[in-house]
């Protein structure tokens, strides 16, 4: 079996997976971390 025919089918059960954690939760936690990081950034940029 080709790794192209196994992947998909993996992502599909890998999202309707309920168990801990769903992707959008992971998505939300990550960009909430990337727009804290950033503003640290700009903040940190403005008082130099």
């Amino acid at each position: 079996m080709r790794l192209i025919d196994y992947a998909p089918h993996t992502l599909v059960d890998f999202l309707m997976e309920e168990s801990g954690g769903s992707l959008m939760e992971y998505a939300l936690i990550g960009s909430i971390i990337a727009v804290v990081g950033a503003l640290i950034l700009l903040a940190l940029h403005k008082e130099t």
